[in-house]
């Protein structure tokens, strides 16, 4: 199993050891933004994870982040994985959203989207399950010089589809609008 670093919400910098009473210690050797190693433990043989744990799990994103990309899709730029997530699973995407704020509303980092889909993405690659490439960030993620392309496996390198021509498919803007800025600083889907 995977453990996601409640701090962080990542995978990938975290060690375990078992503990004496059936307890598991973990640490993510990640920075923390200049914080140091986070440390936490869990139950072990529960399926339940102590309080200190829960707030780093994200199960609940893995099936729905993994539907988000369709088969035979090219590779589609990270802000159309996330906008699926949001349109398709809109009552998921906000309890997260509303738990760790977005990007679009100056939330400093870690953020729902920065950390929490992305590092469930990350995770659906790491088994397999989905393909991960980089590209250039377009339109409203242009902030960002490159991001995440995505795709499952069976599908070539190349083409891509950018956020920008998924959104003019759609007849979107490709930046972020009131609407979404009103729905992602409330962390409530409108209606």
């Amino acid at each position: 199993m995977i453990q996601t670093c409640p701090a962080c919400y990542r995978a990938d910098d975290v060690r375990w050891s078992r503990l004496p009473e059936q307890m598991i210690s973990y640490v993510c050797d990640d920075r923390h933004e200049g914080a140091g190693p986070h440390f936490w433990t869990a139950a072990t043989g529960s399926r339940e994870p102590t309080e200190t744990a829960t707030a780093g799990v994200t199960a609940d994103l893995l099936e729905p982040l993994f539907l988000c990309v369709h088969e035979g899709d090219p590779f589609v730029e990270y802000g159309v994985v996330e906008y699926r997530l949001r349109t398709d699973f809109p009552a998921l995407f906000h309890t997260h959203v509303a738990e760790r704020g977005h990007s679009i509303s100056g939330h400093p980092a870690p953020t729902a989207s920065s950390v929490r889909f992305a590092a469930t993405l990350g995770r659906l690659a790491d088994r397999g399950d989905l393909l991960k490439t980089w590209g250039p960030a377009t339109g409203a993620w242009r902030r960002n010089d490159r991001v995440t392309y995505w795709a499952t496996p069976s599908t070539p390198p190349t083409p891509r589809l950018s956020w920008a021509e998924f959104c003019e498919s759609i007849g979107r803007s490709a930046e972020w609008t009131t609407t979404d800025v009103d729905e992602l600083c409330s962390g409530r889907p409108r209606h």
